[in-house]
């Protein structure tokens, strides 16, 4: 697996490789994007880019230390993800032992899967990293929603922002969102929502997706200045926020159509 076997814009492509073949590779990375695109598939390649003897910049997936990437036994590679429903310090913390020792390797990696599930004491704890990384050292965070993460963090990460390569689908989730923020505007009963939900409720990537698309409709009337009165503006602020509890509990593996109910019945009161 490479850039090439991925879905990534040629711009955004051309970007890795660069940096890669360069190897003016910065400590801290933080790569956003839906949960429609696959960000662990990106920081392997990434990885495989930076560190392949055989063809720095792409890699190969043929050399030995492309296969150790490619099925998680690189050794210099660090996998941090969630227990349960967070990333909690003491995980954190391991991870900062590791980083200490000089790497096998070019350099010790860390990959933050979900970064945006870091507790806040978690993310205390990575900001003294990221302030003071050690010597040869990459960390890449993935997140669905980089805002999540605390303002000190994303200030010191290079921040690559991927999309959907499916805009056909996208544009169809754009326009159910619209017409369920439009029905909820106008106080529609729930059922007559909850009707129009099936599609979203097809699957865990497709609920993911529309809430996406609703946090982006809801963020767009606040910049347009619809919302110009007190009480519109906590609305939709409440809004967003009940739509990030709903992403919250998907993650947590809360079944799918309660998830989107509890949410419409949090937004249409």
């Amino acid at each position: 697996m490479t850039f090439d076997d991925i879905n990534i814009s040629p711009k955004m492509k051309m970007r890795l490789e660069d940096a890669a073949t360069s190897g003016k590779i910065f400590h801290a990375y933080i790569f956003e994007g839906s949960a429609c695109v696959d960000k662990e598939k990106i920081a392997l390649s990434f990885i495989k880019a930076m560190l392949c003897k055989e063809h720095r910049g792409r890699g190969c997936s043929d050399c030995l230390i492309c296969k150790k990437i490619e099925h998680g036994n690189y050794e210099d590679l660090i996998d941090i993800r969630a227990i349960g429903d967070s990333i909690k310090d003491e995980a954190v913390e391991n991870m900062q032992e590791r980083l200490r020792n000089k790497p096998i390797g070019e350099r010790n990696i860390a990959i933050i899967v979900n970064a945006d599930m870091m507790t806040l004491r978690a993310q205390n704890r990575l900001l003294k990293t990221l302030e003071e990384p050690p010597a040869a050292t990459v960390i890449i965070l993935l997140s669905e929603n980089a805002e999540n993460l605390i303002a000190t963090i994303r200030s010191r990460c290079i921040i690559y922002r991927f999309s959907s390569e499916t805009p056909d689908e996208s544009e169809g989730m754009l326009l159910l969102s619209q017409e369920i923020i439009t029905m909820l505007a106008k106080g529609e009963p729930f059922y007559s929502l909850t009707s129009k939900l099936k599609v979203a409720m097809e699957d865990k990537a497709s609920a993911l997706e529309f809430l996406d698309a609703m946090e982006m409709r809801y963020g767009l009337i606040l910049k347009e200045n619809a919302a110009s009165d007190y009480d519109m503006q906590q609305y939709i602020f409440n809004a967003i926020r009940a739509i990030e509890e709903a992403r919250k509990n998907l993650h947590r593996n809360m079944g799918i159509g309660y998830a989107l109910k509890c949410l419409i019945l949090k937004i249409g009161g």
